[in-house]
């Protein structure tokens, strides 16, 4: 771990080992929640000063400075520059990782290969050290007993949603893309009624129109399942339950190999939940196949 973060995600993967306990710093816990609390407003951060984001943050400025100092920087304006760089970082997410794969050309094809499976599995130990029983009992309840399921996914979250929408589609009827090609993100959320399941999907670098989404089902009162990458996800904060898929690796986007892991573990445990149910549904979908004539 760098000291102090070169970037947004340093920080951001900084102030997660910290309350996971894995870096020792002696933050306080009113500290540690502010430290939380800017990182989920970035931007109101990086637009401030130190005096209007204490009283916002209900902090001292002398505890932010020290803040900063115990976080590696010189001072608060250094830590600040961080979250104004943000924006641009964001901008070249993508770019920056291939950059990053460009650097490692040299290196033997097999090994590079190597590297990045190495990190899959790394990724697949993490999920299972971090998922929790709780969590994944009420989750497969709410998949298997809602009355109508809702997914959404937004760029390359919607490939995991339709993972996790053909596949619930299989054990029970009313299961549904949120968004679908000739609907805008508006008129699908007006399709959601109070006590509808929404799953939401998302990671970082998370899009707006994802977080606006969990925002407004949560107003509307549907309950709401977050499949994200970190306890500091600004889903977190719109869902019942919470599932934290580690995306890090040497994919230039967020590796996704965790999250389908995830979402068939998941599939499987509502299967059983629904029992009879589920097999009833899927034994209706395999006549229906049979009278069209195509294959699986």
């Amino acid at each position: 771990m760098t000291f102090p973060p070169e970037d947004f995600e340093q920080l951001r993967q900084l102030v997660i080992k910290i309350r996971q306990g894995e870096i020792a710093l002696t933050v306080g816990k009113k500290t540690l929640s502010a430290l939380e609390a800017m990182m989920l407003e970035p931007e109101m951060v990086a637009m401030v000063n130190i005096v209007e984001l204490a009283k916002k943050l209900n902090l001292s400025p002398a505890s932010l400075t020290r803040l900063a100092k115990l976080l590696g920087f010189k001072g608060f304006a250094a830590f600040q520059r961080v979250f104004k760089q943000k924006s641009k970082t964001t901008e070249h997410f993508y770019s920056n990782k291939i950059k990053q794969l460009i650097v490692n050309k040299d290196q033997p094809i097999k090994k590079q290969f190597a590297e990045q499976l190495h990190t899959v599995v790394d990724d697949l130990q993490r999920l299972q050290a971090n998922v929790k029983s709780d969590d994944l009992a009420r989750a497969k309840f709410l998949l298997a007993n809602k009355n109508r399921v809702f997914i959404f996914g937004y760029r390359q979250s919607s490939a995991i949603a339709s993972i996790l929408r053909y596949g619930l589609a299989l054990l029970r009827p009313n299961v549904q893309m949120l968004v679908q090609a000739d609907h805008g993100a508006a008129v699908a959320l007006g399709q959601l009624k109070k006590g509808d399941l929404l799953v939401v999907i998302g990671s970082s670098p998370y899009s707006n129109i994802t977080v606006n989404v969990a925002a407004i089902a949560k107003k509307q009162h549907c309950q709401i399942i977050a499949i994200t990458d970190s306890p500091l996800s600004p889903l977190n904060e719109f869902a019942e339950v919470t599932m934290h898929i580690p995306t890090a690796g040497a994919f230039y986007t967020n590796s996704l190999v965790a999250s389908c892991f995830f979402v068939e573990g998941l599939l499987n445990l509502t299967a059983i939940e629904l029992g009879q149910s589920a097999l009833q549904n899927v034994q209706q979908h395999e006549v229906l196949l049979a009278q069209l004539g195509i294959g699986h």
